[in-house]
């Protein structure tokens, strides 16, 4: 009788934390506004490249994947952001931004607030001084969220790692920001992505803010 009841306590988990996870879904992250400070050097973003590495049938589930096993069709890994699994770890459906937006837009917004918020301007090729400011190139390595299996409880886990590179002093030779978040639930819904994903985009403003405040104290 025991076993009748801890089998079927097991296919009512199953069901309820893999739900639609063998398809394909879609979470947007949504953009944050921020200002320019009224002073400060300007910089301006002249290359944001995702760099992640995206494998078919990985061993570890913080490597980029995709269900259909499309890792070269840019179009598609440009906006993937996490693969599902279920509660023994077996990859399952894949999540991706909304069409319009990639990996690469997320970055480069966070960033700008980032930077913004610790005294730099950070300009379009719209705003007046552009052609002057510091040129920034970004390389994305991780960004990506995935499942840690559980019997009672699963861990949502997302990961970022991005390098960025300009010709002032600190970051010459490439700073990284990073941030790893998990988080545990019953189940895997959408809200509960999203509020690991933002977690992890909190920590990663953190560590922007230590980063660029350590340079500056540095260069006093």
């Amino acid at each position: 009788m025991q076993n009748i009841i801890k089998s079927t306590v097991t296919t009512i988990l199953l069901i309820i934390m893999t739900g639609c996870a063998t398809n394909r879904g879609e979470i947007d992250i949504k953009d944050i506004v921020s200002t320019n400070p009224s002073s400060g050097k300007a910089l301006k973003f002249v290359r944001v490249t995702d760099k992640r590495d995206f494998q078919i049938k990985p061993k570890l589930a913080n490597i980029p994947s995709l269900k259909n096993n499309e890792i070269n069709d840019t179009s598609i890994t440009a906006r993937a952001i996490a693969r599902k699994r279920n509660t023994f770890g077996q990859a399952l459906g894949d999540i991706l931004l909304p069409e319009g937006k990639t990996v690469m837009n997320v970055v480069e917004n966070r960033l700008s607030k980032g930077f913004r918020e610790n005294g730099y301007r950070v300009l379009s090729d719209k705003d007046t001084g552009y052609d002057k400011a510091i040129p920034v190139e970004v390389d994305i390595k991780k960004f990506w969220g995935w499942f840690s299996p559980g019997f009672w409880s699963l861990g949502i886990n997302f990961q970022t790692s991005i390098v960025v590179t300009s010709p002032v002093q600190g970051f010459d030779k490439g700073i990284e920001f990073d941030s790893e978040v998990q988080e545990r639930f019953q189940t895997a819904s959408g809200s509960n992505w999203k509020t690991v994903i933002n977690l992890s985009l909190d920590e990663l403003n953190k560590d922007i803010q230590k980063e660029i405040q350590s340079i500056q104290a540095s260069s006093k």
